[in-house]
């Protein structure tokens, strides 16, 4: 029993000094090394890399002018000329989806950033001025979750009139809601705790107290929200790219080829499989790596 005792003694004092160790490297780097023990979010890490990469330097990856038309080589198959073929333009495939990713990428980022930018001062002000400004707040919040997230999307872009610019804004209006919500809930915990009293009572005013000391305090919940929204916000574009109210042509974007690639999938399935892939592995590392993030900077998850 002694030796038992000893040994449950050892493991409580290593698991002590490993927390110990974490607490003195710092909440961010002491969440990075926990994020970097998961290989499956490195590996998904790797991905959005490359596509970032390849978003980037599109005009020097891409073997051919994306919007160049050659009717003579329209739906010829996978071959040493064309990687992954040519559509009903003779336009090569590859070429198109490397351009696609700017499309989806930058729709993902830009949206989620002006869904953050106005979800989060709004749940600021509603969760710290409480009252008529938080009843007036949750009731745009309510109203707009109320709608279907397509059906809005397309009520908007209807209204709007089809276009990038127009996407961006859109998808931005229709994310809000969920920064909003959580940013609320967590500014009404935080300025009950002590370091917000104190400030208010040494006469800090309202704007410093929400930007110094409440809203650093919501910044991992935000990073997470963001990394978890872009993949929503890159499926969104697409589908409106496919119902022709997104991306127009000849710009390349991935759901406007799959809605082109649709009448001849059939016997040329090349056309409409290449974009899905890209789709599918695009939103799939956003989500893996979303949730890795999520579970390395909540501090009640240890591993």
């Amino acid at each position: 029993m002694a030796t038992e005792g000893a040994g449950l003694g050892a493991a409580g004092g290593f698991a002590g000094q490993e927390d110990a160790e974490a607490r003195s490297r710092g909440f961010w780097a002491d969440s990075m090394s926990r994020l970097a023990e998961n290989r499956l979010v490195l590996a998904a890490a790797l991905i959005l890399a490359v596509l970032v990469a390849v978003a980037i330097f599109a005009p020097s990856v891409a073997p051919y002018d994306p919007a160049k038309q050659s009717l003579a080589e329209s739906l010829q198959g996978p071959g040493a000329r064309h990687l992954l073929g040519t559509d009903e333009m003779g336009r090569d495939i590859l070429s198109r989806i490397i351009y696609g990713t700017r499309i989806s990428l930058s729709v993902g980022i830009v949206s989620q950033i002006i869904a953050c930018c106005v979800g989060v001062c709004l749940g600021a002000l509603a969760g710290f001025y409480g009252g008529f400004t938080d009843t007036l707040i949750s009731r745009a919040i309510e109203i707009f979750s109320a709608f279907p997230e397509l059906l809005f999307a397309i009520g908007i872009m209807f209204v709007l009139g089809p276009g990038v610019i127009n996407v961006f804004i859109a998808l931005g209006l229709l994310s809000w809601t969920r920064y909003a919500r959580l940013v609320r809930g967590q500014v009404m915990q935080l300025r009950e705790m002590e370091y917000a009293q104190a400030c208010v009572a040494c006469g800090g005013s309202n704007a410093r107290v929400i930007l110094r000391h409440l809203l650093p305090n919501c910044f991992s919940t935000i990073i997470v929200l963001v990394t978890l929204g872009i993949p929503g916000a890159i499926l969104m574009e697409a589908s409106l790219s496919y119902i022709g109210l997104g991306v127009q042509p000849p710009t390349a974007s991935w759901g406007q080829m799959i809605s082109a690639a649709q009448q001849y999938i059939s016997f040329y399935p090349y056309y409409s499989i290449a974009p899905g892939i890209a789709i599918i592995v695009t939103v799939l590392a956003f989500n893996i790596f979303g949730d890795g993030l999520r579970d390395a900077l909540d501090p009640r998850i240890r591993e």
